[in-house]
């Protein structure tokens, strides 16, 4: 077992999540609770429930809880911070829900695949998504065989905190937030030369390829024709822009971050312009665990005073 302050470096995580959690609606007014002492995260990435004394015994329950059990899958960037600091702080054992778990998912399609297992069957009852992936699974549009998840979506967990990259062997061709002619000429020329222009995103349908997309058409660019669009999961898009693999890619921070610092990329934007009060991570549980436990959900969402 190994700390989950060993596995990220504290001060580089609350750097970057800082502004994230403060402003979540799981941690508005939490600062200055008492740490949780006793998580760790175990190889699989997952934190185990708070239960320290400490966090018992500033407990907020809500009343009629029905469960104090839950599993909730996080994707390693920026939106995942309210999750992490809630359960590294004791924050969701302070309302009563004593034995959450913050599992770490591999990308996005492990985590839709572990909502539909449960975690009675060794997967999650939710957690953090992109949006629209709640809505998606609740209408079996990328579940498996289509079926139907009904999903609530509980708190949004940030917004903004997204880059679009591009490689930095395209500097000095004019590729920014907007692209004059010549910009686009390039990038065409460059599947009229067999070696379209490569672009990932971390999910299909999802903001972060709604946002590529956009910017892409709207510098007149196609994006099902004039480049080739790729799903890359999150953690493995820095390791693509180093070997040359691919040529842009659009992820949240701070994988976004730490590419620009490696060099491998140069930051387009953060976000787009119209675009930018967009959710960027919410948490959304399954509804049929929402029905049978509605205040153990009160609970997980609630404020201090």
């Amino acid at each position: 077992m190994t700390k989950f302050s060993e596995q990220f470096s504290r001060r580089k995580f609350i750097v970057t999540a800082g502004a994230s959690a403060v402003s979540s609606i799981l941690l508005k007014g939490c600062l200055g609770n008492p740490p949780e002492p006793g998580a760790t995260a175990g190889a699989d990435g997952a934190i185990p429930a708070a239960t320290s004394v400490m966090a018992v015994a500033n407990e907020k329950r809500v009343e009629g809880i029905e469960s104090t059990k839950i599993t909730l899958g996080y994707i390693p960037i920026v939106e995942a911070a309210p999750l992490i600091i809630a359960q590294e702080k004791g924050f969701f054992a302070k309302y009563g829900m004593t034995e959450v778990t913050v599992a770490k998912q591999a990308n996005w399609g492990s985590a839709r695949d572990n909502v539909e297992i449960g975690s009675a069957g060794g997967g999650i009852d939710g957690g953090q998504w992109q949006m629209p992936m709640p809505y998606q699974i609740s209408k079996g549009l990328i579940t498996k065989n289509g079926v139907q998840i009904p999903m609530y979506v509980l708190a949004q967990l940030n917004t903004q905190g997204n880059g679009i990259a591009i490689a930095s062997k395209h500097q000095g061709k004019g590729l920014g937030l907007k692209l004059d002619q010549a910009a686009q000429d390039y990038i065409k020329g460059l599947k009229q030369a067999g070696t379209p222009f490569k672009a990932a995103y971390t999910f299909p349908k999802v903001n972060q390829d709604l946002w590529l997309r956009y910017w892409l058409a709207a510098n007149g660019i196609n994006p099902d024709t004039d480049v080739e669009l790729l799903t890359v999961p999150a953690a493995q898009t820095v390791a693509n822009m180093k070997t040359g693999s691919m040529d842009g890619f659009s992820t949240g921070d701070p994988l976004a971050a730490a590419d620009c610092q490696r060099k491998h990329r140069l930051h387009v934007r953060p976000h787009l312009r119209n675009l930018e009060s967009t959710s960027r991570g919410i948490s959304s549980n399954s509804r049929r665990l929402g029905r049978q436990t509605p205040q153990s959900h009160r609970s997980l969402t609630r404020r201090t005073n």
